[in-house]
């Protein structure tokens, strides 16, 4: 019970930071809703962190969030652009928007996934494991909330 608590946590920290970046910033909402300290909290409580990496980790988190911040008050004002081109539509116009939204999008997205990647080299050898084991066995679940989110979208 305890290994799928610690699972459950896993999973909304690491796949909520990864996939969060990829179709919530993408499509409008914002990723790291979570406050960092209790996500470092959670993570600590189930991966049994140090010290270091939890003060590590939270650096690492609110950076992240901090970078997004400018990115994602962008994006709101772009897709509202677009938006209010039904009226009016001026392709050129709509592509340079469009162009823009995919520039910030992957430049959330390799921030997410950059700080994934310096999450994970803070883990020792058996927290890896254990993020990993944790990954795979959810993958089909994530894969099924990725394609709800997108249906969502249309």
């Amino acid at each position: 019970m305890r290994r799928l608590s610690r699972n459950l946590v896993l999973g909304a920290v690491f796949g909520g930071l990864a996939l969060a970046a990829a179709t919530g910033w993408a499509k409008g909402g914002y990723g790291m809703h979570g406050d960092p300290t209790r996500m470092v909290a959670q993570m600590a409580d189930k991966l049994d962190l140090s010290d270091e990496q939890q003060a590590a980790i939270e650096a690492i988190l609110t950076e992240t969030r901090g970078q997004s911040a400018a990115d994602h008050a962008r994006l709101q004002a772009l897709r509202q652009q677009l938006r209010s081109q039904r009226a009016g539509f001026d392709a050129a116009e709509a592509q340079r928007l469009a162009d823009e939204i995919g520039q910030i999008t992957s430049r959330m997205v390799f921030q997410a996934a950059s700080s994934q990647a310096q999450i994970y080299q803070l883990l020792d050898e058996e927290q890896q494991e254990e993020l990993d084991e944790f990954m795979e066995d959810h993958q089909p679940r994530r894969d099924r909330w990725h394609k709800h989110a997108h249906k969502d979208a249309n």
